[in-house]
């Protein structure tokens, strides 16, 4: 998720574009077409930034917009008031003008569903412990975070389906029960050791790919895993060897 860019001055609260889609035109004389190989990056009252890898405007240049979230539009006009980069690809943050009647509610979620404000919480959440500081001085890594919320609702829905299991103290629980997050955003879970048969409470970790361009997900002492339909398959076969009859 993208911080914001020097030369934008938009200080009320930003929110994240979540499922939202854009279309801008340019104002002024001729034909202007729709465009809509846009990126909604975040959304405030007085403004919005976005990017796209195809599209060149001015500073200063006015244009009107439409976003869409599922059943919900609200249109207006804006300003160019910063054109610049984000990571390689032109971004540009725009002042509204002009904006309907829907606009607030829109704004303000009045008119989300459940899904969608489940969605918005995470967002901001994520917003915020981006931005925020660990007492070591490390910083939030959100990927962590994906591997949780994928892990927890595995566990969820084994338990829901009656798996229990057996705790490394012995205790027996559900296995979402079982998981302890980090401040990072890792993970720990009670898992059977090959060597010894003793049930140990291991950490999965984001560890950098081979061909360093992505990241595997690693147990503790064991097995390692391009991506995460393999580890929550393993993990499975995990809870599985400690489940109770």
């Amino acid at each position: 998720m993208s911080t914001n860019s020097p030369g934008e001055h938009r200080l009320e609260r930003r929110l994240p574009g979540l499922d939202t889609s854009v279309q801008i035109r340019r104002r002024g004389l001729g034909y202007n077409p729709w465009r809509a190989d846009l990126d909604l990056v975040d959304l405030s009252a007085n403004g919005m930034a976005l990017i796209s890898p195809t599209l060149k405007l001015d500073a200063l240049q006015k244009i009107d917009f439409e976003l869409t979230s599922g059943r919900r539009t609200t249109a207006g006009c804006a300003v160019v008031c910063y054109a610049g980069n984000n990571d390689g690809q032109p971004r540009y943050g725009f002042l509204f003008i002009e904006t309907d009647a829907e606009f607030d509610s829109f704004l303000t979620g009045e008119s989300l569903s459940s899904s969608e404000v489940k969605r918005l919480g995470e967002e901001l959440a994520e917003q915020f412990m981006q931005r925020r500081r660990l007492d070591d001085g490390g910083s939030f890594n959100v990927q962590n975070q994906r591997m949780v919320d994928a892990v927890s609702a595995l566990a969820q829905r084994l338990g829901q389906m009656g798996l229990y299991i057996t705790s490394e103290s012995g205790k027996v629980m559900l296995p979402l029960d079982s998981l302890v997050v980090d401040k990072r955003g890792g993970l720990s879970l009670p898992i059977k050791d090959a060597s010894s048969g003793a049930i140990v409470r291991s950490h999965i970790s984001l560890v950098p790919g081979t061909d360093s361009t992505g990241v595997c997900f690693q147990i503790a002492g064991g097995s390692e895993f391009s991506n995460i339909i393999d580890l929550l398959d393993h993990l499975c076969f995990c809870f599985d060897q400690i489940a109770q009859a």
